[in-house]
C-alpha cells in the first residue's frame, strides 16, 4: 500500500532503544532450579515450555520509564533486505519501531524479534476505512491480524500530518480511528494490546511560547482534536506529535542560540506565567502540547513524540554530522532520564528518533536533507549510543569512571513471569545459579523475586552488561544500589558503551543525497520568533 508522504510536513521518527534477545527455552527445568520445586505447594511449579519468546529490553531508567524508539521508512535507495534491517535493529538494541507503512515483508521479518511495532494506515486509505466497517476489518486482517502474534504490533497510526498536510481527510480522521478500533474489538478485544492514534505536526500548536499559554489551531481544534482526545482517553491511547527541531530553530536563528536547539548550555527563556525556565526547544514544545491538551480538558492522555531528529546533510549550514550526533545523543539522555517536561517534572515522554535510513526516494521536498542514523550499506553515519548506556557514567569522580550497575527483578512482576525468566536465565542463559540452590549463600529468602534477581544479575554481568541483557520481558530493571546482603554477594561491573556491530566501519560517501521530507511553515514559528524576541537570549 503506497504511503502518502508528499504532505507530511514533519520528520518521521526513530529509536535508539534497547536490546532484544530471542530464545526458545527447552522443556524441563535446569538442575540449578530444582530447589524451587520444594517450595510450598501453594506456589505453582515452573510450567513446561515448548517455545517461549522473551523480548529482553535494557531500561536505563525505572522499569516504567520512557523509551526512545526509531522510525523506519522504506523509500531508500538500495534498501537492505527486511531481515537484515531486523538484525541491525537488534544489534543496536532497538525494541520500539515506528513504520510508515504496513509492509508485509517487514512485518514478516520482524516475527519473533519482540520488537514493538507501530504500523501506519496511509492518508489515502482514511476515507474507505472511515466509511465502511467492512473496509476497516479487511485492512486490519491484511495488515495486522495476518502477522499476529509472531510480530509484536502494538499500535496503528491513522494518517500522517493529516490536519496540516492532507486536510481533505481531516473530517474523516476520527471516524477512521473509531472504525479501526471497533474492528480490533470484534477481532477478539485486540484493542487492549493494540492502540489507535494519529500523527500530527507540531505546527498544529499555536502560541508555542510561552508553553503555558499554547493552544491548538482553532481551525480544527473543536471539530477534530476535541473528539480525538476524547477517543484517545476512552481507549487508553496516546497523542502522537512530530517535530523538526532544526526547522523550528531556523525561524528564530537570529535571536536564538543553536545551543537551545541542541540541548547544550544556554541561559534559556522564561515562561512569564509559570516562571519556568526553558533551556531547550524540545521541552518547550512538549509543555506547549501538554498545555494545549489541558486547555481542552485532557490531562489524561499521554504525549508521545513520534518524530524528533536532526539532519546530517542538507541546505542548512546547521545540517551537519556533528550537530546531528550532538542532538540525538543529548535527546536520548534527556528522554531516558524523564526530563522532557519542566511543567510536569519526571513525566515520561516516549520518543522516536528520526530515522534509521535516509529516505532519498520519497515524494515531496525537504531541501535534500538526510536524517538516517545508518547508510543503506548498514554502516553508521556517526557514532551514537542509541541504548543510552553511556549516560550512566559517573561524572562525580571527574575522571570518566563508570558507574557500577546491577540487574534485579522488577517490583510488581508476577511470580509466574519471574519463574519463566528465571528458568531461562539459569538454563539456556547459562547464568551461575549455584548460590540460589538450597544451602547456597543466596538461597534465603526462598522467594521467586529474590532468586530471579540473583539469576538476572549473573546473566547481566556474564554478558558484560551487554545491550539488551537486563529486562527479561519487563521482569527486570537496572539499579545502582548494591543488592548484596549478608554473605550473598552480587557480582558487579562497570557499564560499557554498546555500539552497533558495524560501527567501526567508515561511513559511505556514496550515500543517498536527497531526502525529501518537508516541514510546512506555520503560525507557530511566527509566535515562537516573537516570543523569543520578547524574552531575549
Amino acid at each position: 500500500m503506497e504511503r502518502e508522504r508528499e504532505s507530511r510536513g514533519v520528520i518521521a521518527s526513530a529509536r535508539t532503544g534497547f536490546g532484544l534477545l530471542v530464545f526458545s527455552p527447552k522443556e524441563g527445568i535446569h538442575p540449578s532450579l530444582r530447589a524451587m520445586e520444594a517450595r510450598s505447594a501453594k506456589k505453582k511449579k515452573l510450567p513446561a515450555m515448548a517455545s517461549i519468546v522473551l523480548a529482553v529490553t535494557l531500561f536505563l531508567h525505572s522499569a516504567s520509564g520512557a523509551f526512545v524508539g526509531v522510525s523506519f521508512g522504506t523509500a531508500v535507495s538500495n534498501l537492505p533486505r527486511p531481515e537484515h534491517v531486523c538484525d541491525l535493529l537488534t544489534s543496536m538494541g532497538v525494541d520500539h519501531v515506528r513504520l510508515y507503512d504496513a509492509s508485509s515483508d517487514t512485518l514478516t521479518a520482524f516475527a519473533g524479534s519482540g520488537i514493538r511495532v507501530l504500523v501506519a494506515l496511509p492518508n489515502n486509505a482514511i476515507h474507505s476505512v472511515a466509511a465502511s466497517p467492512a473496509a476497516a476489518a479487511a485492512w486490519l486482517k491484511n495488515n495486522v491480524l495476518a502477522f499476529l502474534p509472531n510480530t509484536n504490533i502494538t499500535g496503528i497510526v491513522v494518517g500522517d500530518a493529516v490536519l496540516t498536510g492532507y486536510p481533505i481527510a481531516a473530517p474523516l480522521l476520527v471516524p477512521a480511528m473509531r472504525s479501526l478500533h471497533r474492528a480490533l474489538v470484534h477481532a477478539g478485544r485486540l484493542d487492549r494490546s493494540i492502540k489507535i492514534t494519529s500523527a500530527h505536526s507540531s505546527t498544529i500548536l499555536m502560541g508555542a511560547f510561552p508553553p503555558s499559554r499554547a493552544f491548538f489551531n482553532l481551525s480544527f481544534a473543536d471539530a477534530v482534536l476535541a473528539p480525538m482526545l476524547d477517543f484517545l482517553a476512552a481507549t487508553d491511547s496516546y497523542f502522537l506529535l512530530d517535530l523538526d527541531p532544526l526547522a523550528i530553530y531556523e525561524q528564530s536563528a537570529s535571536i536564538t542560540p543553536i545551543e537551545y536547539a541542541l540541548f547544550q548550555p544556554n541561559r534559556g527563556a522564561t515562561d512569564a506565567t509559570t516562571q519556568l525556565n526553558y533551556t531547550n526547544l524540545f521541552d518547550a514544545i512538549v509543555d506547549a502540547a501538554l498545555s494545549a491538551m489541558a486547555a481542552m480538558n485532557h490531562t489524561d492522555v499521554p504525549l508521545v513524540i513520534g518524530a524528533a531528529g536532526w539532519p546530517w546533510k542538507g541546505e542548512s549550514p546547521d545540517a551537519t554530522i556533528e550537530k546531528a550526533e550532538i542532538f540525538n545523543t543529548n535527546l536520548v539522555e534527556h528522554v531516558l532520564t524523564n526530563r522532557a517536561s519542566p511543567m510536569r517534572p519526571g513525566l515520561e515522554v516516549d520518543t522516536y528518533i528520526h530515522e534509521l535510513y535516509s529516505e532519498d526516494r520519497k515524494s515531496g521536498g525537504d531541501g535534500g536533507r538526510l536524517w538516517g542514523l545508518f547508510h543503506a550499506n548498514q554502516t553508521p553515519v556517526y557514532k551514537l549510543d542509541v541504548s543510552g548506556v553511556t549516560m550512566l557514567r559517573d561524572s562525580s569522580t571527574g575522571n570518566g569512571s563508570i558507574a557500577k550497575m546491577w540487574c534485579v527483578a522488577r517490583s510488581g512482576a508476577s511470580d509466574k513471569d519471574l519463574e519463566s525468566a528465571l528458568n531461562w536465565a539459569c538454563g539456556i542463559g547459562n547464568a551461575d545459579c549455584s548460590a540460589i540452590q538450597q544451602g547456597g549463600a543466596c538461597y534465603s529468602p526462598d522467594s521467586v523475586a529474590s532468586h530471579a534477581s540473583y539469576a538476572f544479575n549473573s546473566y547481566f554481568q556474564r554478558n558484560v552488561q551487554g545491550n539488551g541483557t537486563c529486562d527479561f520481558n519487563g521482569c527486570a530493571t537496572l539499579t545502582s544500589t548494591d543488592p548484596s546482603y549478608n554473605s550473598c554477594i552480587y557480582s558487579s561491573g562497570s557499564v560499557n558503551s554498546i555500539i552497533p556491530q558495524n560501527s567501526t566501519a567508515t561511513p559511505s560517501s556514496s550515500s543517498s543525497s536527497s531526502s525529501l521530507n518537508s516541514f510546512p511553515a506555520g503560525l507557530e514559528r511566527v509566535i515562537l520568533l516573537t516570543a523569543f524576541a520578547l524574552v531575549g537570549f
